[in-house]
């Protein structure tokens, strides 16, 4: 028994309704994405689709001039949407989503997948063939490990690498050869992914540098704001609970200091006092003895090179050491401090 044939939608239907799909998901949507399609495969955009779905992000597939004729009809209700046709070229995805414009980047820079590379493509990165044992038999292959001068050499009957090696830098063409031995090698430097075109988030448009993310440079630039926050809130004696241990201590060494230096008659201090008032005696000693070469004191002796005054080159030597000791003693500080809240 013949099965009965299955009513074929009319071509203008169709079109109808992914016109109308497209304009639901615009008016419902507060961000729309145009992504491009170039290298990618029908299983991976499947994969990319899937992971779209799971996240409430919706991916639909349609040829430019519907989706020309959907923002037409949406540019009373989405002002400036119109500005998304300048990107309606070559094969696009169109992405539909209520969240946040970076989590949707984040999202397609997670599922990237890497392919072989074929003649013709552009290195994206510098590609490296690592030491070891390529598992080839020695044959005609030699001859293209040669041309790429990459250094081999023939032990138990199979071709080895000796170093590892940089085979095509950053915007090479990769060559015939070289696209054959990265293949028998299994090493695949074509980094392949859903790249988003522009965005309209908020009656802005984004385009790829705008919405493009560098984790691992926003999370030095987060700890370097709170290192150097730390350190103001310390030297300035900020009183929260977090860097008080940290601010007594450096005020204990201050005052340590500044009695030292003033010989206060602290029994808790007296060795320090001792060592500054010991230190400004041989200052003291050494210029009387620059002054007068005839002048001996006990315990005193002048280094030979020392002249009556000081060179041009010495004290600001002396002092750049002095700031250097200071920095580091902050430093120090800082970083106890850090350690502290960090745990």
């Amino acid at each position: 028994m013949l099965k009965p044939l299955e009513k074929r939608v009319p071509k203008k239907v169709k079109k109808q309704e992914i016109l109308e799909e497209l304009i639901k998901l615009l008016k419902s949507n507060e961000i729309v994405a145009i992504a491009s399609l170039k290298g990618l495969r029908a299983r991976q955009l499947q994969e990319i689709r899937k992971i779209l779905r799971n996240n409430n992000i919706h991916l639909k597939i349609a040829k430019n001039t519907l989706f020309k004729k959907a923002i037409e009809k949406c540019s009373n209700d989405l002002e400036n949407i119109e500005a998304l046709e300048k990107y309606l070229s070559e094969q696009n995805a169109f992405i539909f989503s209520n969240g946040n414009p970076f989590e949707l980047t984040l999202i397609l820079e997670k599922n990237k997948v890497y392919m072989e590379a074929k003649a013709g493509d552009i290195a994206q990165n510098d590609i490296v063939v690592p030491s070891g044992n390529t598992g080839m038999t020695p044959g005609p292959i030699i001859s293209k490990f040669n041309a790429l001068k990459i250094p081999i050499k023939i032990e138990e009957g199979s071709i080895w690498i000796t170093r590892d090696t940089v085979v095509a830098k950053k915007g090479d063409v990769i060559s015939p050869d070289l696209a054959d031995i990265l293949k028998r090698l299994n090493i695949k430097p074509i980094e392949v992914k859903m790249r988003i075109k522009a965005l309209y988030f908020n009656k802005r448009i984004l385009e790829e540098e705008d919405i493009k993310l560098n984790i691992e440079e926003y999370s030095q630039t987060i700890k370097n704001a709170i290192r150097n926050a730390y350190a103001i809130a310390i030297y300035t004696a900020l009183p929260i609970p977090e860097i008080m241990t940290q601010v007594i201590t450096r005020a204990m060494k201050i005052a340590k200091k500044v009695a030292a230096e003033a010989a206060a008659p602290d029994p808790t201090i007296l060795k320090e006092t001792l060592l500054v008032a010991n230190s400004r005696a041989v200052i003291l000693a050494m210029k009387l003895m620059q002054i007068n070469s005839e002048l001996k004191i006990e315990g005193i002796t002048m280094p030979a090179a020392v002249s009556a005054a000081p060179s041009a080159e010495a004290k600001p030597k002396e002092e750049k050491k002095k700031e250097e000791e200071k920095k580091e003693e902050e430093e120090e500080e800082v970083a106890e401090g850090l350690a502290a809240l960090f745990g």
